[in-house]
């Protein structure tokens, strides 16, 4: 093959590609007219590319087309759900946006009366902190009980403690004052009715009931429930210091700032929720894509290397044709069977027909049916396609599958959305307090009236899946049959390499043919005489005890018969038995001729063994 190249640093002019072309095509030529095994390699070429390196190209070509069909089929559909749950987002998060511009925008403007109206707030808070004295005193004020003997109000640690003894203090002073109370109405009343009856002694016996003020002790009932039940929450105190300090720091000052924070979003797939995630997926998808061309061209880079091989097995082919005489050389060609022939005009020890052993080294080419050597690359070929059939039946099987879920979510995921708010706030806040004031100022900018309808839906983000048209099938199924036609073939074009490299070499094809067939007269030789030395061996063969099984056939008509040399099968009419008495040793033709027509058990082993008089002047070796 021809290849032309550049240096990176050369300067290159426009006329020299063609000039490269050029190049390469002199050579060629010029390879064609000087080089028969120029010529030869390329004419192998069509046949190697029925045999196992054209099913290697269209292998890859295959994985080619599965790259360019399902699979990028499959990475778009993906790349295209992807993308649509990306424009779902965003659409969700420009919804959510537009809601919560809405919800936050009073409160935005709140905020901003606060900060514009300081000044004034100032001076609300410290009118607060003038109405807050008045609570202040009602809490910590000494009055309400009787403070001497009451060192519990004196001693308190806390406001809560304190404010609970004060408490106390008030509610016993109060039943105090009521028992004293009570005590004089009895006293005023006893008076009374002494002056109303001025009758001795009677009116002290109807006047008796108004000394029962012993009756007024029984409010003491009451100093238990002021202990155990008073009424004052239990953080009351905790909340007063702290409202009590929060007065004073307001009175104190004042000022506002507003300032808008934004918070990093956690990442959702790698990506910032609140960023376009669209354009984020996209760039991510776009790596991968790159990451797939190249792919694409390593496959591409490996359909061409593997055209290559094509030709570089070719040029193998004939370069051990013409280096390794043994090298494919196990057919029975045309002039193997001039060969044959002459010598059975001549008399002389011949191989056709081949024996049952040697027709399982030898080839005959004319033959349709596929010899048991051959048998293995087929197989292995069909292997390999059957392999491959199925990752591409698998392959399409996932494509297809994903392709109907995606249709199924693209036909059953279309939503509208449909945003509505009416906002109509209208607080009315009476009074003339700084409380109301205060209110009036700040929840006043929640009095808002604002309409917000919105249409939208997910037609544009919905996915849409492509399936397989015709002609993607058709670049996967084609290449698979020719690979199925190519594992029948195969074996035909081995045999048509062989017979293109003898038209192009004959002298080489003659020298190996004349080897192949001494060599195989040599083994013939050595087949009968190992045949010869069993058969004089006392134990019996398989075939001896099957013919002595079949004996009895005989008496009524039908005979099995069974060379004893070559163990083929003899017909009545072409077997040979031995004439000597008491031997039932059997042989065909060929094997009686090429023991000399002398049976190997009944005369010396030799006389028996079997004399070459084959080599004449035109059977000799070659390389």
């Amino acid at each position: 093959m021809c290849v032309c190249g550049f240096s990176p640093g050369a300067a290159v002019s426009p006329t020299s590609p063609k000039t490269c072309v050029l190049d390469e095509l002199g050579l060629c030529t010029l390879g064609g007219m000087f080089s028969s095994l120029f010529r030869c390699s390329v004419l192998l070429m069509f046949p190697s590319m029925i045999g196992s390196h054209g099913r290697t190209f269209l292998m890859v070509f295959v994985l080619h087309g599965l790259y360019q069909g399902p699979i990028a089929n499959i990475q778009h559909n993906v790349q295209d759900v992807a993308s649509s749950m990306g424009c779902n987002i965003d659409l969700q998060i420009t919804h959510s946006k537009l809601m919560w511009r809405m919800l936050t925008e009073p409160y935005v403007e709140v905020v901003q009366e606060i900060v514009e109206d300081s000044e004034e707030f100032q001076n609300e808070a410290q009118n607060v902190s003038m109405q807050f004295q008045k609570v202040r005193d009602e809490v910590m004020g000494q009055y309400g009980f009787n403070s001497l003997g009451k060192e519990s109000v004196h001693t308190a640690n806390s406001t809560q403690e304190e404010y609970v003894a004060k408490t106390r203090a008030r509610c016993d002073y109060v039943v105090q004052q009521g028992i004293t109370r009570c005590q004089d109405w009895f006293r005023v009343k006893w008076d009374e009715c002494m002056n109303t009856i001025q009758v001795p002694l009677i009116n002290h016996f109807i006047c008796i009931p108004m000394q029962f003020h012993f009756l007024c002790d029984i409010m003491r009932v009451m100093n238990p429930w002021c202990t155990e039940k008073i009424p004052v929450e239990g953080n009351f105190g905790q909340t007063f210091d702290k409202l009590n300090d929060s007065i004073n720091r307001l009175a104190e000052h004042f000022t506002t700032n507003l300032v808008l924070e934004e918070l990093e979003q956690q990442a959702v797939l790698g990506v910032n929720v609140l960023q376009d995630f669209s354009k984020e997926l996209s760039r991510e998808f776009q790596e991968k894509t790159a990451i797939a061309e190249k792919i694409s061209g390593v496959i591409n880079f490996l359909l061409s290397f593997t055209f290559i091989t094509v030709f570089t097995s070719a040029f193998g082919y004939v370069r051990q044709y013409c280096r390794d005489i043994l090298f494919d050389n196990v057919y029975i060609t045309t002039y193997f069977r001039q060969i044959d022939a002459r010598r059975i005009r001549a008399e002389k020890r011949h191989l056709l027909p081949l024996k049952k052993a040697e027709r399982e080294s030898l080839i005959n080419p004319w033959r349709l049916s596929i010899h048991a050597s051959e048998l293995m690359p087929v197989i292995v070929g069909f292997l390999q396609v059957a392999s491959l059939a199925l990752f591409v039946c698998v392959l399409l099987a996932v494509d297809g599958i994903l392709y109907n879920i995606f249709d199924l979510i693209r036909r059953h995921t279309f939503t509208t959305y449909s945003i509505t708010s009416v906002q109509h706030a209208d607080i009315v806040i009476g009074g003339d307090s700084m409380l109301a004031r205060l209110l009036r100022k700040t929840i006043g900018a929640f009095n808002t009236s604002s309409n917000f309808d919105i249409e939208s839906s997910n037609l544009d983000c919905l996915p849409q899946p492509h399936s397989l048209i015709l002609s993607d099938y058709l670049r996967i199924f084609i290449p698979l049959l020719l690979m199925f036609l190519m594992c029948l073939l195969q074996v035909y074009s081995n045999r048509l390499r062989r017979v293109i490299t003898a038209f192009y070499f004959p002298k080489r094809e003659k020298k190996r043919i004349l080897f192949l067939y001494n060599l195989q007269i040599q083994k013939r030789i050595s087949f009968i005489n190992r045949q010869c030395h069993r058969l004089r061996n006392p134990k019996q063969t398989f075939v001896m005890v099957l013919s002595g099984v079949l004996a009895p056939l005989k008496r009524v008509g039908c005979r099995l018969l069974w060379c004893c040399v070559c163990e083929g099968f003899v017909r009545q009419n072409q077997a040979v038995e031995c004439s000597s008495v008491g031997c039932t040793m059997i042989y065909c033709q060929q094997c009686w001729t090429d023991l000399d027509n002398i049976c190997c058990i009944c005369y010396p082993r030799n006389q028996c063994a079997p004399q070459d008089s084959s080599y004449d002047s035109e059977v000799y070796y070659g390389c």
